[in-house]
C-alpha cells in the first residue's frame, strides 16, 4: 500500500535519479557501516539549525527518492512474483500429490509382496509333498514288483 502510495505521487524521474546518485557511496557498503556515527562525526562543532535542517530535509528527499525508486522496482516485478509464485504452489501440488501416489504404491506393493511370499511358500509346499508322494510311489511299485515276483516264485515253485 505504501509502495502504491509513493509511486502515484508524480514526480520527475530524472530530479529523482540525481537526488540517488547525489547519496554518498558510503550509504551503499555492504560492510557493517554505523550510520548514526558517521553522521555524527560529520557535524560541524558549531552547529546551525538552518544548516542541520536543510541536510535533514535533504536526506528526507533522498531517502523517498530512494523508497519510490525501490516500490516501483517492486511494482514492476509483481506479475513475475506472482506468476512464480503460482508456478511453485503447483509444484508443491503436484509434489504431494507424487508423494500419496508413492506411498499408495509402497502399500500396494507390500500387500502384493505378503500375498507372494505366501502363495511362494504354499508353492514350496506342495512341491516338496509331490517330491514326498513321488518317492511314495516308487516305494509302493517296488513292492508290487517285489509282491508280483513272490507270487511267480511260489507259483513257480508249486
Amino acid at each position: 500500500e505504501e509502495f502504491r502510495e509513493l509511486r502515484e505521487q508524480p514526480s520527475d524521474p530524472q530530479a529523482e535519479q540525481e537526488l540517488i546518485n547525489s547519496i554518498e557511496q558510503v550509504y551503499f557498503s555492504t560492510d557493517s557501516f554505523d550510520i548514526v556515527k558517521y553522521e555524527l562525526e560529520k557535524l560541524p562543532p558549531v552547529l546551525n539549525l538552518q544548516e542541520l535542517e536543510e541536510y535533514r530535509d535533504k536526506l528526507k528527499q533522498q531517502q523517498a527518492a530512494v523508497s519510490k525508486k525501490v516500490a516501483d522496482l517492486i511494482l514492476e516485478k509483481q506479475p513475475a512474483y506472482v506468476k512464480e509464485l503460482e508456478r511453485v504452489t503447483s509444484l508443491q501440488t503436484g509434489l504431494q500429490l507424487a508423494a500419496v501416489i508413492c506411498t499408495n504404491g509402497r502399500r500396494h506393493l507390500n500387500i502384493a509382496k505378503e500375498g507372494f511370499t505366501q502363495a511362494s511358500l504354499g508353492l514350496l509346499a506342495n512341491q516338496r509333498k509331490r517330491q514326498l508322494l513321488i518317492g511314495l510311489l516308487k516305494s509302493l511299485r517296488t513292492i508290487k514288483t517285489l509282491q508280483r515276483t513272490d507270487v511267480r516264485l511260489s507259483e513257480m515253485l508249486e
